[in-house]
C-alpha cells in the first residue's frame, strides 16, 4: 500500500459504470460537480463525493479534476482488464492479493477482513470488498448488467401513499368492527288461525244424521292442529 495509506477505494458499481459510459462516449476535458450532476442527472454535493473525489484517488482523475492518461485505457474494452489489475496492485496490499485472488471469494471474509485492516464498521467494509469484487472481475460487461438492472428499479412504480391510506382506514374499520355481533333478528311470527264452524241441520233431520254428521267432522277435524 501507496505510503501505509489504510484508506481504500470505495466506489459504488452504478458510479463506476456511469462516468465510464460518459467517458466512452467522449472524455471531458475537466471533470467537474456540475458537469457531472447535468450528465448524469444528480446533486452537485453527490458528484463531488461519489464521484469526483473517489476517481481522483484511483487515479482517473487527477488533482485538479482533468481526466489523465489511465482514464483512456480505462474506457477502452480491451484494457479495461489491465487497469483494474494496475489498481490492485497498485492500491491494495499483498495480504488481501494473496487471501484473496479472485472475485469468487467469500464477501463475508472480505468485510471482515477490511474491518479489521481498515478499522472501520460493516456498512463501510462492505463497500470496500464490493469494489474490490468489481476490480478482481475486471470485465467490462458488467456495465450491460449494471444498466439493466438500474433500469429495473427505476421502473418499478413505487406504492400510492393514498392508496395505502384507504387501505389502511378499511383494515382498521375491519378491526374495530371485528367480533362484533348483530343482535338476532326475531323469528318471523307465526299467524293464529282461528275457524269457526256453522252447522245447519235440518229440523227433519233423524238422530242417526245428525250423529253422522258430528262423526263425519270430528274424522276431517282431528289432525287439524298437528
Amino acid at each position: 500500500m501507496v505510503n501505509g495509506d489504510v484508506s481504500f477505494p470505495k466506489i459504488a458499481d452504478t458510479n463506476w459504470w456511469k462516468l465510464r459510459g460518459l467517458f466512452k462516449r467522449k472524455v471531458p476535458a475537466i471533470v467537474t460537480p456540475a458537469y457531472l450532476a447535468e450528465a448524469l442527472s444528480m446533486r452537485e454535493a453527490s458528484a463531488r463525493s461519489n464521484l469526483i473525489s473517489p476517481f481522483k484517488k484511483i487515479g482517473i482523475i487527477d488533482k485538479d479534476g482533468k481526466p489523465t492518461d489511465l482514464a483512456y485505457d480505462w474506457r477502452d474494452d480491451h484494457k479495461y482488464a489491465d487497469v483494474c489489475g494496475s489498481l490492485i496492485e497498485k492500491r491494495y496490499p499483498q495480504e488481501i492479493r494473496d487471501l484473496f485472488p479472485s472475485s469468487d471469494a467469500d464477501p463475508q471474509k472480505l468485510t471482515n477482513w477490511f474491518m479489521s485492516h481498515a478499522r472501520c464498521g460493516e456498512p463501510a467494509a462492505k463497500h470496500f470488498a464490493r469494489f474490490y469484487l468489481l476490480l478482481l472481475k475486471a470485465d467490462s460487461n458488467e456495465a450491460d448488467a449494471a444498466s439493466a438492472k438500474s433500469d429495473a428499479k427505476a421502473k418499478t412504480p413505487k406504492a400510492d401513499p393514498k392508496k395505502k391510506t384507504a387501505k389502511t382506514k378499511v383494515k382498521n374499520k375491519a378491526e374495530d368492527t371485528a367480533g362484533t355481533t348483530s343482535p338476532a333478528k326475531p323469528p318471523p311470527a307465526v299467524p293464529e288461525l282461528h275457524i269457526n264452524v256453522q252447522l245447519h241441520i235440518s229440523p227433519e233431520s233423524s238422530a242417526d244424521q245428525i250423529d253422522k254428521i258430528f262423526e263425519s267432522m270430528a274424522k276431517h277435524l282431528k289432525d287439524f292442529n298437528k
